[in-house]
């Protein structure tokens, strides 16, 4: 049985590797000739994405030890197997096919159109299930039973029911469904960020940001944690996914972290705050924000410039924190000699950052467009790992990098299609507005509330959704209602993408942080809790994009760089306060603690009333050590 079971697995990565470099290989011609047409690039995104999960999925029952099943349950899976892959394959060959009639089709469809439809439908549902779990697909199956029974709804939530042809045909055939723009922006931009990304694993690029990090950081006290820090901010330029960044650095500075002293909870923690914030890093954030883009209807540049400060915010946050916790415990540095030499590197592997100069080049001074300059970033990777030693990218590299990036898109791609079919039934039904609508008057019209209707809303729906499908959701629900208040919708979108990220690390569901516990060897829930206070940045700063909208570079530099050092002053007291760093004493704590929150609040007086109580705070800690009350303050 172990036998076939293997003989099987090899099979089955030899069928993943082949249309990894299908998929891959599409879309890059795609990119380069332009010939394709919107809508035949999704539909083929889509289909191959459907299938490489379905033998994902099925080469992990093969590798699972504990799977068993009897006779009757493999012949179960064997049929809802072809099932699937049947309606995946014939629902992508049908479209592809009518992609030059569709819009009849759409005005007019056949019984054809419904049944295939319904198929591809069900094929998506049951496949996203498989992958990412049952929550999205749930979402997306109530919103069809919204668009059919409507009618039997009170009055304030109804529609007028449609039918099973009606919904089936909007969500097959238009392009407000599952080919929705999340999978426009999945199949033509974020794809090309991915290849991209594995191209620069493979070239050697990463390895030589984490050796760089160490050389520059690691002889710091609590270096490696300082290391954990830099390397996935560095890392998250090229990869946006959070558990990637945790199995990727965390593999190799977590047990350094515990080695040099910290507890195994707090190195989880740190690897876990740190890895969460690569998706928002420019230039590559996570694959929300290109969707973003496309929602709001402005260049990616505009999103990755506008992130820049709030990420360098959360990145020094994190760094302020590990080294509090290195002075209060103590901690010391690595040895040089156990550090790589930063000088050996840039000399002799510095041009493996050339990718991401061009890429920032092209996005952000020539101002091409995403997928453009994805494109020749990638073919700047290839060629730069030709001048390595042993990272040079040849015809198998090429491959098992474009199959890597084929499986890490999966889970992007399905949450796009999914969430395409909630939002094609908001549309249908018109209840986005009316959702918004509820929203702003559940709030009382009370901005704050509001607020934190919309933190909460993206925190329980991010313990079971990848970011693009927490931020897809909202953006569509909480956005508009942000907007209604007068929020700018930059803003706006910007707050509900930054708590898709943040759920990440947020308890009882936190994916980064059970990663991070997992090579800690720590205690899940007490990793999730640890990580929440190191993070806290992350659920600080999206408060100022809407009460201080220039951190997200809006406005005059004279603005923007006050706000940018006001926030920074205000994240290092909650954190000092937090830690009780200078001094564990109630007082300058709690003094500290409220100057933050002033700061955080706009207007001149709000920044003076709170820098001195903040200068206040630290006065008193300074005075007040910890077991050395002095007389007067007694």
């Amino acid at each position: 049985m172990n036998t076939t079971r293997k003989k099987m697995a090899g099979y089955l990565n030899g069928i993943l590797l082949v249309l990894g470099v299908i998929l891959c290989s599409y879309h890059l011609s795609a990119a380069m000739l332009g010939t394709i047409t919107v809508m035949r690039q999704r539909v083929f995104h889509v289909g191959l994405v459907l299938l490489i999960t379905l033998f994902t999925t099925l080469r992990k029952r093969l590798d699972n030890p504990k799977w068993n099943p009897g006779k009757l349950l493999i012949l179960w899976e064997m049929v809802s197997d072809l099932v699937l892959f049947f309606f995946a394959v014939i629902g992508t060959i049908y479209l592809y096919i009518v992609d030059e009639s569709i819009y009849l089709h759409v005005f007019r469809p056949t019984r054809l159109d419904v049944l295939v439809g319904a198929g591809m439908v069900f094929s998506v549902l049951e496949i996203t299930r498989r992958l990412i779990g049952a929550i999205m697909p749930s979402i997306g199956l109530c919103a069809i039973l919204y668009a059919k029974f409507g009618d039997l709804l009170p009055v304030a939530a109804a529609n007028k029911g449609y039918s099973l042809r009606r919904i089936f045909s909007y969500l097959f055939l238009s392009q407000d469904g599952i080919y929705g723009t999340p999978t426009g922006v999945s199949a033509q931009v974020v794809i090309m960020f991915v290849i991209f990304g594995a191209f620069l694993t493979y070239s050697g690029a990463g390895k030589a940001f984490i050796d760089l990090s160490y050389s520059l950081f690691g002889r710091f006290r609590g270096g490696p944690a300082k290391v954990s820090v830099i390397a996935s901010a560095l890392f998250g330029m090229i990869n946006g996914s959070a558990i990637a960044n945790v199995a990727s650095t965390g593999s190799l500075t977590i047990p350094l972290m515990k080695k040099v002293g910290y507890s195994p909870e707090d190195a989880g923690g740190i690897c876990a705050v740190a890895s969460t914030g690569g998706q928002i890093m420019p230039p590559i954030m996570g694959a929300a924000a290109f969707i973003m883009a496309e929602t709001i209807g402005v260049n990616y540049r505009v999103i990755a410039l506008s992130a820049a400060i709030p990420a360098l915010l959360y990145f020094f946050q994190v760094f302020f924190v590990v080294d509090m916790l290195a002075v209060k415990d103590g901690l010391k540095g690595l040895s040089a000699d156990a550090l790589p030499d930063g000088k050996k590197i840039l000399r002799t592997e510095g041009f493996l950052l050339l990718p991401i100069i061009l890429l920032i080049v092209l996005l952000c001074i020539i101002q091409w467009s995403s997928s453009t300059s994805a494109l020749w970033a990638i073919g700047c990777a290839l060629v730069v790992s030709w001048f390595t030693p042993d990272h040079k990218m040849k015809i198998k590299e090429i491959c098992h990098a474009f199959a890597e990036a084929a499986g890490e898109i999966c889970s992007v791609a399905l949450a796009c299609s999914t969430a395409g079919i909630a939002i094609g039934m908001l549309s249908l039904t018109g209840l986005g507005l009316k959702m918004s609508s509820l929203l702003v008057a559940l709030s009382g019209d009370n901005l704050l509330v509001l607020m934190v209707l919309t933190m909460v809303a993206g925190i329980i729906l991010g313990m079971g959704l990848p970011t693009s499908g927490v931020y897809i959701i909202l953006s569509v629900l909480a956005a508009p209602a942000l907007v209604k208040l007068h929020v700018a919708p930059l803003s706006a979108h910007m707050f509900v993408f930054y708590f898709g990220v943040i759920a990440a690390i947020t308890p009882p569901v936190a994916l980064a942080s059970y990663a991070g516990a997992g090579i800690a060897g720590a205690d899940t829930n007490k990793t999730g809790w640890r990580a929440v206070k190191i993070g806290l940045a992350g659920f600080l700063l999206p408060y100022m994009f809407i009460f201080r909208p220039s951190i997200l570079a809006q406005g005059s530099p004279f603005e923007i760089i006050q706000t940018a050092l006001i926030a920074a002053l205000a994240i290092a007291a909650l954190s000092a306060a937090m830690y009780g760093m200078p001094s564990s004493r109630k007082l300058p704590r709690v003094i500290m603690g409220i100057s933050a929150f002033i700061l955080l609040s706009p207007g001149i007086v709000s920044d003076i009333a709170g820098l001195v109580l903040l200068a206040v705070g630290y006065f008193l800690a300074r005075k007040m050590p910890d077991g050395l009350m002095r007389k007067s303050a007694v």
